[in-house]
């Protein structure tokens, strides 16, 4: 067990449920288990997200190359990690379909089982809810593996929300990459611009003038001589470009390699409207 929690028991699922864990929607949700308080499945990872601003707890690669592809995803308004499923619903459903439900290790505690990922999209206009699991493609031949999230799927569709299996494999390789670059140009906590609202001032000069150009060159160069004309430190424009890709208010082919090498005739500007539609997580 990582640090903050040596052993669990009801007293600690009752203190998570008194805290409001896998309560709130956006920026008020919290998961149930954060980064540094449970055993992980590999690296962790805490992003602060670009579409809803708190710090995401993703326990492996996988889960933070999937977020950064739900995060991209135009159609979704909000991402709830490590989302936890009713322990009696989950207990009925394990009796019903003969699996063995979970429990903490070394307690007669059963476990409170959660989905990696509660997503809610926007679809023909109405918001639902889907939730997802990634799962290392070597897992599928394990039994066991697959037991819990069958549990999951079959108690989550008795709540009216799709389930889905998403195996390492099947992740783009080279999209992850793109997008793992893009919001890496994102302000860091605590990080100071130039003066407030420097970036968000400098995109919009940034997409005005590329709406328009006619420059004949890679992105790169073009953030070069663009850098050169405003008098900014080298390396700003590029990252301002970074960040609108990141927004989807500059469109690329992910799936192509070396974004920076790529002449500036591929990116493509979305018209503020279009923006709009593709970037704000309105709610109905």
């Amino acid at each position: 067990m990582a640090r903050g929690i040596q052993k669990w028991s009801e007293a600690v699922v009752e203190r998570f449920e008194k805290e409001g864990r896998g309560q709130g929607e956006g920026v008020e949700y919290k998961p149930w288990i954060n980064v540094g308080e449970f055993s992980s499945r590999g690296r962790t990872h805490d992003p602060v997200g670009i579409k809803v601003p708190r710090a995401h707890q993703l326990f492996s690669d996988n889960e933070y190359h999937f977020f950064l592809m739900l995060e991209y995803a135009a159609n979704v308004v909000d991402v709830r990690e490590q989302f936890p499923l009713p322990r009696d619903k989950t207990m009925e459903v394990a009796m019903q379909l003969k699996a063995r439900h979970p429990f903490y290790p070394g307690t007669h505690v059963p476990t409170v089982m959660t989905v990696d990922f509660l997503v809610t999209k926007r679809r023909q206009g109405q918001l639902v809810l889907e939730g997802f699991n990634v799962k290392e493609t070597t897992e599928a031949e394990d039994e066991r593996s697959m037991e819990k999230p069958e549990i999951q799927r079959e108690t989550l569709a008795r709540m009216g929300i799709e389930h889905h299996l998403v195996f390492s494999t099947l992740l783009p390789e080279q999209k992850v990459r793109n997008l793992a670059w893009a919001r890496g140009a994102q302000l860091r906590p605590g990080e100071k611009e130039p003066y407030e609202g420097f970036f968000e001032e400098h995109m919009a000069a940034l997409a005005d003038d590329l709406s328009t150009t006619t420059f004949d060159g890679s992105l790169a160069k073009y953030c070069r001589l663009f850098d050169s004309s405003a008098g900014t430190a080298a390396g700003t424009t590029l990252r301002a470009a970074r960040m609108l890709m990141a927004r989807r208010s500059i469109e690329f082919d992910l799936g192509r390699r070396d974004p920076e090498r790529a002449h500036v005739s591929n990116f493509t500007v979305a018209a503020p409207t279009d923006a709009e539609r593709l970037w704000t997580a309105e709610r109905a």
